[in-house]
């Protein structure tokens, strides 16, 4: 009897398969459109156990079972062509292959590839030996051996801690090996493939995981950017093997890991420890019912498969859009901008960069162009400044600068260039300049005149009454006195003069602050003793500036003097020190002398000014045209009865400390 109802209810199941498979055609439920589809799979030849070609030459592997499912569930074909994984990322790019059977989902990835819903979380765990109680998280790895497979992308977990000597290996199973004889005291690997080598080796009792997982992302299939059907495909037979238990099956069968029991194989259950035959025929009473449901229901999917679509048709139209927008922005900008990767590839330039160096650049070695004359492209280093060359004939002033564009992985960092043609601001500053010097001129002028007028005078006196007082012993001694009194500073006014007129062309060099003010020092000494000043070099030792020698020694020379004048105290004192700023050095030099009134003080600086009963007043002009041909500043800051400060800024300064 039991044998019997057996029958019947197989034919019964059998009869109600043949008409579901009937109405499923008729509602187009059943893939048919995608028949004839051939996909080319690309895969890592050596990735086990996702995928990798064993020992009989068998392509094989979670993903290629996988795939496999999928392209059951759909009915289309695929054709897997095993290669290194960078091959297979190249070519999925260039539209050489439709899919690659895993990859992790990373940011920098989403601008190559359309990612399908994940179906795997990767993540990276630290193996050790079973007795080793010495490592128990991450932060233990510190003065310790850790051996990783070549490219692992955990060098860069290690690289955070201190003193970590890093063993490189071919594959997982080597580095296992290393651990397993002692070579190393800890192994970092992906979880599921070192979990794959442990059973094979049959070492579950040697080896064990501690700490947390390390690098956890999510594992998908990848298609080309932008192919929407073939990702539509692969999304449909995920879905499609969850939902019917192939998916726990395939995991089962590589991982071995538990999982929850699917959903098919629970209403199975149920469903065949409730079946009878009168409710096999409830069932078929109401199956036409539910088909139009069904029909309904996959109609209903459809608008929205459609729908979906049309939003991510218009997601990537805005991402273009946006694109574009960028790209017209960094064309209209002032600024010439060229990006070069550690190839010295140029990768992008915007209009103005090519207008500037008249030349085409993207796809070209820089060295090969004229950036190389704006760059010294050694390496990866942060610079700016100007230069000076020629484009085609012409003379061109450049304002550049180089930074670093930074990615997620650091082996696709560029290098970006942002220049700027300045000739025409060169042109006004030397005609500001010229201007500058033509009205310094005016006024030179005038004090020349009266300069030489006061001691022309007073000798021209002395001649007319020679006839008369020749006789005079007094008089002749006053003539002796004070004529060569009257030419010599006559002669000190010519040659300050000579020194303000010779060509202000410095040749500067890398120039020990400390060293320079203590020569300087070493010379002034005997004026510095006879007048009793004690002078304090307080400038700390390798800080370094670039200027001439021999005119900030100049420049040097007159402040200090200027200094000894104003010190009238008993405790007369010079100190001198600096202070490093982030691109400039910062040199103090103060007394405690009188210091300068406030009327005055914006009038030390201009030629023939002085408030001494003797001196030309050009030592601090000269000072001051010196320091500004060296690409540096002075100022003074006075207080009455307190003294005066000097301060002069360096630009572009080097220090060693």
């Amino acid at each position: 009897m039991i044998k019997k109802l057996l029958i019947i209810t197989i034919s019964i199941l059998a009869i109600i398969s043949l008409i579901v498979i009937y109405h499923f055609k008729s509602a187009n439920l059943l893939p048919m459109e995608n028949k004839h589809i051939v996909l080319k799979v690309a895969g890592d030849i050596n990735f086990p156990p996702y995928e990798y070609t064993d020992e009989n030459g068998i392509y094989t592997g979670f993903n290629v079972d996988i795939m496999r499912a999928i392209a059951l569930s759909t009915d289309i074909d695929i054709k897997f062509y095993p290669m290194s994984w960078k091959e297979a990322c190249e070519k999925l790019k260039n539209g050489e292959v439709d899919v690659i059977e895993g990859m992790k989902i990373e940011t920098d990835r989403d601008k190559y590839y359309e990612f399908s819903k994940e179906y795997l979380e990767n993540s990276q765990s630290i193996f050790v030996v079973e007795g080793n109680k010495d490592i128990n998280q991450f932060i233990d790895l510190k003065n310790k051996k850790v051996v990783i497979q070549q490219g692992d992308v955990s060098v860069g977990n290690l690289n955070t801690l201190n003193n970590v000597n890093i063993v490189y290996t071919n594959d997982q199973e080597q580095a296992i090996n290393k651990l397993l004889t002692g070579e190393a005291d800890a192994y970092i690997g992906n979880t599921l493939t070192g979990v794959f080598f442990i059973n094979k080796l049959d070492i579950k009792n040697k080896i064990k995981i501690v700490g947390k997982v390390l690098n956890p992302t999510k594992y998908s299939v990848a298609v080309k950017y932008g192919d929407v059907e073939t990702l539509r495909i692969i999304n449909s037979g995920l879905k499609e093997i969850k939902k019917n238990g192939t998916y726990d099956k395939i995991y089962r069968k590589w991982f071995g890991q538990p999982v929850n029991l699917p959903n098919w194989y629970i209403k199975r259950i149920i469903f065949f420890s409730a079946i009878v035959i009168p409710i096999l025929a409830i069932i078929m009473l109401l199956f036409y019912k539910w088909n139009n449901r069904l029909k309904k229901e996959v109609n209903k999917q459809t608008r929205e498969i459609n729908n979906a679509n049309d939003i991510l048709v218009k997601k990537n139209i805005q991402i273009k859009l946006e694109r574009d927008f960028r790209e017209q922005i960094l064309n209209n900008i002032f600024s010439g901008i060229v990006t070069i990767n550690k190839q010295g590839e140029i990768t992008f330039t915007n209009k103005l960069a090519e207008i500037i160096l008249k030349s085409e650049l993207i796809g070209k070695q820089y060295v090969n162009t004229s950036i190389s004359e704006i760059i010294n492209f050694t390496g990866f280093v942060k610079s700016s400044g100007e230069k000076e060359f020629l484009i085609a004939s012409k003379k061109l002033y450049i304002n550049y600068k180089v930074d670093i564009l930074s990615n997620v992985d650091e082996d696709m960092d560029e290098m970006i260039v942002i220049f700027r043609d300045i000739t025409e601001e060169k042109l006004m500053q030397e005609n500001i300049r010229t201007k500058d010097k033509m009205q310094s001129l005016g006024n030179l002028i005038s004090g020349i005149a009266h300069e030489i007028r006061n001691p022309l005078t007073s000798i021209r006196a002395y001649v007319e009454l020679i006839p008369k007082k020749f006789d005079n012993p007094k008089f002749r001694e006053m003539v002796s006195k004070d004529i060569p009194t009257e030419i010599d500073r006559l002669n000190s006014l010519i040659n300050d003069l000579l020194e303000y007129s010779k060509p202000q062309k410095p040749y500067k060099e890398k120039t020990d602050l400390c060293e320079i003010v203590n020569k300087v020092i070493l010379l002034l000494k005997n004026k510095l003793q006879t007048e009793n000043i004690i002078i304090e070099n307080n400038i700390n030792k390798n800080i370094f500036v670039f200027i001439d020698k021999n005119q900030f020694r100049q420049v040097l020379i007159n402040i200090v003097l200027n200094a000894v004048e104003c010190l009238d105290k008993q405790d007369k004192r010079i100190i001198i020190w600096s202070k490093v700023k982030s691109n400039s050095v910062l040199l103090y030099i103060r007394d405690n002398g009188c210091g300068i009134q406030e009327e005055t003080i914006n009038k030390i600086f201009n030629p023939f000014f002085t408030t001494k009963d003797t001196g030309t007043g050009l030592g601090l002009f000269i000072s001051y045209q010196l320091l500004s041909e060296n690409n540096a500043t002075i100022e003074v800051q006075s207080d009455i009865d307190q003294g005066t400060t000097f301060i002069i800024e360096f630009c572009h300064m080097e220090a060693d400390n």
